[in-house]
């Protein structure tokens, strides 16, 4: 076996981009793009209804009130924000040689500059100077269009662009600069407060933009301060040079000691991407999945993070690397450790993989159990052998000492899943179940779901999307685990999908022809965008609320990303099977984010309980409030009933159209058998009264929250009527909806609540109008985004 000198599983994983002096990509900018995007859509929403509210109109004074003797020095900083200073910054940073630089400055101000344009003539709101906020204009009455502010989306464009070339406080510098620039808008009088946020945000997230198109470019440390820095903690290290390879969070180096011994130099990175925290914030709410909590810790900390688990490792038997010095000063911390030859497992032939060195893998990681420290990056490159043929366990970055019994799950898991991408997954499971037992591989079963996994191993999964079910069948026979008795994925032909679509289209078509085309639109054009907005906000608070409580009833923490993908993919399967086939492909979902199969069951089931109950609490409290406050009066016959049944006929038919073709579908393809999840799992147990009342909670919350979605989409095309009363209504019509399930299906679910409001007094046009707004939020757009999550997971799993 050939000596490879031990290099981290990071500096080695294909999924990881950056080598030195090429640039990266990080899903933290997409992120940085859609909250640039939702700041400019607040402010688009507001500065739409050509009015200055109170607040924005004494924000304003406060700063344009400042005296004049500021105009000289706030002036040359306003100018950062002109056209002009574009080509000049690109050009400075060209004339200094960093031309990646000068490309995302000249590239990230003339789209802010044409935006900002764009913008502007879409809003058509007017300057301070024509609106009714005083008479201090320093300079003078400025024309023109006012929101966004050009300015200052061009200075926050350019300082976006500058941000990953600079160290913490440049940054910090450039930004308040672009704030300043803001500022000195108001102060002269040519913008509010409002075109300066909605300025902000536009150059946010085009310059985030172009990094993610770009990629940035990484920290690189010098190899002569290394040396110093180590030679001043007194660990002089010489013939000091990169290891090579791709590292997403440290650098590595190797080089010997004065004992003319080889040694690994790990500096870690100071402005790695783990410690962003708006990406970190999303991450944790899509999976759950922020496995590296030091991140966010000193650098001197993390250091000796790392090597206080992989010395506890090490003093518990497991075959690690001795660390000789773990230290920070500064912007540089590190951790050196006795470099040891090897290769890693990722880099060995299936032929390599014998159930001898298997066994010793999983005995390292049996040492790793017993010693209570979870790797949390356990793959098969976190692991090599040496030429004896002895596994030793490296790169402790990530991991955690007094671990619970879910992480130590978990890495098993990592691990299966990374083995069996490079051996035989027949010997990989036998191989764990004889060294660590059946129970630890059985425990580790949750965590074999997509989700569940490390990023680098969904990478590798990509490649070869069948490994993991054919990894998860193996577990359950070697097990002798019987095959979860649940269905697969929604196959659906295409005469079922033009059937759904149809359905759509019928239902959105008729009802405008029934209520006037002229009339709807009309009524949208009354409406105010702010209600839009509002409808929008509290459908997504709404879905929010319900998918969290998708997570009070289940027993396995998963993340909010993951239950929203539960009860999008049963809109969706609710249409195509029914309210019991979208309950069981949401178990499916549950199951594949590492719930249990019985305990994805009874969740599914404690949900659908909850929201009849809550549908009954909400209509309850509704109506007594409504009959109380004299809201609920005033009934008559609704308008144009008999056209408006046979459009939700119509609908409906094709609904119940594409449940016959998928049904018939389902029939023809092999699988285990269906069964209807049992309404005894919703039963309440002892201990489970918190879980019960925060279920409760959330589903009544959700269902308020749908009930204002519904009563700002009315507002917004003039649909006028009492909250109370479109709450009592809506609530009313929700129960129905889950006491009769086919009542909310396409068709019949618009026409219900079309009735009712023209029954309470609101306009036939209006209340379509609303009616039609209300459902594509809540009803139509999170079933079209179930398709997709149905699709995409599914789209490979066995049946």
């Amino acid at each position: 076996m050939s000596a490879h000198v031990l290099v981290p599983r990071e500096t080695r994983s294909v999924a990881a981009p950056g080598r030195p002096g090429h640039p990266h990509r990080h899903g933290g900018d997409l992120v940085r793009v859609g909250l640039g995007l939702a700041l400019l859509g607040v402010g688009f929403l507001l500065a739409r209804r050509g009015e200055i509210s109170l607040l924005e109109r004494d924000l304003f004074r406060l700063v344009n009130d400042l005296p004049t003797l500021v105009l000289p020095v706030v002036w040359a900083v306003m100018q950062l924000g002109n056209v002009v200073a574009v080509p000049t910054v690109a050009a400075l940073a060209a004339a200094t040689r960093r031309l990646r630089l000068a490309r995302d400055l000249l590239v990230s101000g003339v789209l802010a500059y044409l935006g900002a344009d764009l913008v502007k003539s879409a809003v058509q709101r007017e300057r301070p100077a024509g609106l009714p906020v005083g008479d201090v204009l320093v300079e003078g009455p400025i024309t023109g269009l006012g929101f966004i502010s050009g300015h200052t989306a061009v200075a926050a464009a350019l300082a976006t662009a500058a941000a990953p070339y600079l160290s913490r406080r440049p940054r910090r510098v450039v930004w308040a600069l672009a704030w300043t620039v803001g500022l000195a808008r108001i102060y002269v009088g040519a913008h509010l407060p409002l075109d300066v946020l909605g300025g902000i945000g536009a150059g946010w997230a085009i310059g985030s933009l172009v990094h993610w198109v770009f990629g940035v470019p990484r920290w690189q440390p010098d190899p002569g301060r290394v040396a110093g820095l180590l030679h001043r903690f007194g660990l002089p290290v010489t013939h000091l040079a990169p290891a090579g390879g791709d590292a997403r969070s440290s650098h590595p180096f190797t080089g010997v000691d004065e004992d003319s011994r080889p040694v690994f130099v790990k500096v870690l990175d100071p402005d790695r991407y783990e410690r962003d925290w708006l990406y970190r914030a999303a991450r944790w709410l899509a999976v759950r999945d922020v496995k590296d909590a030091d991140a966010l810790a000193p650098l001197d900390q993390q250091a000796a993070n790392e090597a206080l688990a992989a010395m506890t490792a090490r003093e518990r038997g497991v075959r690690a690397p001795a660390v000789l010095l773990a230290r920070g000063a500064g912007r540089l911390a590190l951790v050196v450790q006795r470099r040891v030859d090897g290769r890693g497992l990722d880099e060995l032939s299936a032929a390599e993989f014998t159930p001898a060195l298997l066994d010793e893998v999983w005995h390292q990681v049996a040492l790793l159990r017993h010693a209570r420290v979870a790797h949390h990056d356990l793959v098969a490159a976190s692991l090599l052998v040496d030429a004896a043929g002895s596994a030793w366990v490296v790169d402790f970055g990530n991991a955690q000492t007094g671990a619970e019994d879910e992480a130590l799950s978990g890495d098993v898991a990592e691990l299966l899943a990374s083995l069996a991408a490079v051996a035989p997954a027949e010997r990989v499971v036998s191989s764990a179940v004889r060294v660590l037992g059946a129970e630890a591989v059985a425990a580790a079963l949750p965590g074999l779901a997509p989700l569940s996994l490390s990023a680098a191993n969904r990478g590798v999964l990509r490649a070869d999307p069948e490994r993991l079910p054919r990894l998860r069948a193996e577990v359950r026979r070697q097990l002798g685990l019987p095959h979860p008795d649940r269905p697969g994925a929604v196959r659906t032909g295409p005469w079922a999908r033009a059937a759904a679509v149809a359905s759509a289209g019928v239902v959105f078509s008729g009802l405008t022809v029934v209520a006037g085309g002229a009339g709807i639109l009309e009524s949208v054009e009354r409406g105010g965008w702010r209600w839009l907005g509002g409808a929008l906000l509290f459908a997504v608070l709404g879905r929010a609320a319900l998918a969290a409580a998708t997570l009070a009833a289940v027993e396995r923490r998963i993340a909010l990303g993951r239950a929203f993908g539960a009860t999008t993919s049963t809109d969706c399967a609710g249409v195509l099977r029914g309210r019991p086939g979208g309950r069981r492909v949401a178990a499916r979902f549950l199951e594949r984010a590492g719930v249990l199969p019985a305990a994805a069951e009874r969740a599914t089931v404690r949900t659908a309980a909850a929201s009849t109950a809550a549908a009954g609490l909400v209509a309850v409290v509704a109506v007594v409030l409504g009959l109380v406050e004299g809201r609920l009066g005033g009934w008559r016959t609704p308008a144009s009933p008999l056209p408006l049944l046979l459009v939700g006929a119509a609908g409906l038919l094709l609904v119940l159209a594409v449940r016959a073709l998928t049904r018939r579908g389902a029939d023809g393809q092999a699988g285990p058998a269906q069964h209807q999840p049992s309404w005894s799992a919703a039963r309440p147990r002892s201990g489970d009264a918190v879980r019960w009342g925060a279920l409760l909670g959330w589903s009544t919350l959700g269902i308020a929250l749908e009930a204002a979605a519904l009563a700002a989409a009315l507002h917004a095309v003039g649909g006028h009527l009492p909250l109370l009363a479109t709450t009592a209504v809506y609530a009313l019509i929700r129960l129905a909806w889950t006491v009769v399930p086919v009542l909310a299906l396409p068709g019949a679910g618009e026409v219900l609540l079309l009735l009712a409001l023209t029954a309470l007094g609101a306009p036939l046009a209006g209340a379509c109008a609303g009616v039609l707004v209300f459902r594509l939020l809540v009803f139509w757009v999170p079933v079209a985004v179930g398709a997709l999550v149905i699709g995409r997971s599914w789209h490979h799993e066995p049946v």
